[in-house]
């Protein structure tokens, strides 16, 4: 009785997923489904208005040095407003369930008015090389770093590498990585690193009319890889920065050398998925089809529970994806305010015990220098609502953006799955849809910002990913001679 029960809970559970999920898209303006090619036409965001069917101004193709340098009168303003913070009252024994506990904002707003030093960090940002180079209209802020290749470190193979950040993070999120990635591996391996800055976030200049979205994101970055002059990369990124990577290997495969990805984006949208979450349910030991069978079927079920999660979770999409500018309007006039609302995702998004923890949990993985930085880049490039408004974009077409997620990969690919992050799925749900799936890592440490907190694993799975795929194209090379060869064979045999 009790597994009938079970069973029959989580098909009504599937079927109102389903009903969920087709009803979604309908809640934003309907678009007919485009293809790969009509995403490759170029677009304008610059701030100049077009007029109707005038031609797309020409971009400035100058690469220009770049600096972070905010004004003194910008942080005495920020000064001002941190000694103005009002607070909400804290419930008792609630910790973070609440959201934000206001009790610990205290905390953040005394160390930020008393101890932090923005300048101290604005120097080490400016540490590496920075540039801004003009694509579709807008500034792209971005980093350019090139390998160490002295005389004692024996660099065999440079892999350039377009790394890529989400929100509510920033390209501060992998400075981290840089000495690591900077530094040749045993096997020769370097890489030239461009970290740029997506439009409307960081130091990229803000979108200036509707409709940049993720195929935007991703032609603008492989201009800019044209741009310095790399026709092929490999490409990484998470949260937004692996659905846009996702997206760079989908439609671009031939400018992409391998994809490597935190997290993935299994979205059960055909008959084929959800017969594959049945057999997963009913028959997790004979489905998964190894020892860890039950940890394997814990990432998807209990259904109940962890679509519960989700929506607990997801809330902040939901109003990012429909009135972004509304809550923005209160985040760029109070820094507490941004601080709460940014700093609260680094808490339940890192492990989902924080919650139960007085200070969320917030410096155990991060510092709080570490953390109010990252705040800073969206305070003090008034960046908040457009990087908002990226969701919204990108839910203006959900069709679109869900094809994009769940198309065929047929570059080389490699996977990395956080041990906290906020959704995980099996190797079984996805392995369909990576037609060279080389590498796919469980790891047992990290949350969704995997790159900020653990900058080490990230670039050793980069790095084992990147031999991979120098072996995987060496077999290639070799397949396509030996074809040759047989083809050639042929031809003199006739």
């Amino acid at each position: 009785m009790g597994c009938c029960c079970k069973t029959t809970t989580f098909i009504l559970l599937i079927a109102a997923g389903i009903g969920l999920y087709h009803f979604y898209p309908c809640l934003f303006k309907c678009h007919d489904k485009l293809n790969l090619e009509t995403l490759k036409v170029d677009d304008w965001f610059g701030h100049e208005k077009l007029k109707a069917n005038q031609r797309i101004p020409k971009d400035s193709v100058d690469v220009k040095p770049f600096r972070v340098n905010v004004s003194d009168a910008d942080l005495n303003d920020l000064q001002e407003r941190l000694k103005r913070s009002r607070f909400i009252d804290h419930l008792q024994d609630t910790n973070f369930e609440y959201g934000f506990n206001s009790d610990y904002l205290r905390v953040v707003q005394q160390y930020w008015l008393n101890s932090y030093q923005w300048r101290k960090h604005e120097k080490m940002i400016n540490s590496y090389p920075q540039f801004i180079t003009q694509i579709e209209g807008l500034n792209v802020h971005f980093y350019h770093i090139k390998p160490k290749t002295t005389t004692t470190n024996k660099v065999k193979t440079i892999f350039p590498i377009l790394l890529v950040h989400g929100w509510p993070g920033s390209f501060y999120e992998y400075l981290k990585s840089i000495p690591i990635f900077t530094e040749p591996d045993s096997n020769g391996i370097a890489y030239e690193i461009i970290l740029p800055s997506i439009p409307g976030y960081g130091y990229s200049e803000r979108p200036h009319k509707p409709g940049f979205n993720i195929p935007a994101a991703a032609r603008m970055f492989v201009k800019l890889m044209k741009r310095l002059g790399h026709e092929k990369f490999i490409v990484h990124g998470g949260d937004w920065g692996a659905a846009i990577s996702l997206a760079i290997s989908t439609i671009y495969p031939e400018n992409v050398r391998g994809l490597n990805q935190v997290g993935s984006f299994f979205q059960p949208s055909t008959f084929c998925d959800y017969r594959r979450m049945l057999m997963a349910y009913l028959m997790p030991k004979y489905y998964f089809g190894t020892d860890d069978w039950q940890r394997q079927w814990e990432k998807t079920f209990p259904f109940g529970e962890k679509f519960k999660y989700m929506l607990r979770e997801t809330g902040y999409m939901h109003i990012q994806a429909t009135k972004p500018d509304t809550v923005a309007a209160g985040l760029v006039d109070s820094p507490i305010g941004m601080a709460a609302y940014l700093l609260e995702k680094f808490s339940a998004w890192t492990h989902s015990d924080y919650m139960q923890r007085s200070d969320g949990g917030l410096v155990n993985k991060f510092t709080m220098d570490e953390l109010l930085t990252n705040v800073m880049i969206y305070w003090t490039s008034g960046n908040i609502a457009a990087s908002q408004r990226f969701y919204l974009e990108n839910m203006q077409n959900y069709q679109l953006t869900r094809s994009l997620m769940q198309s065929k990969v047929k570059v080389p690919a490699s996977i990395i799955e956080p041990a906290h992050d906020i959704m995980r799925t099996p190797k079984k749900f996805l392995e369909h849809l990576y037609e060279n799936l080389l590498q796919f890592t469980e790891s047992n440490v990290g949350g969704h910002f995997l790159a900020f907190e653990e900058p080490k694993i990230v670039v050793e799975n980069i790095r084992q990913f990147s031999k991979l795929l120098l072996d995987f194209e060496e077999q290639k090379r070799q397949e396509e001679q030996k074809q040759q060869q047989e083809q050639q064979k042929k031809h003199d045999e006739v």
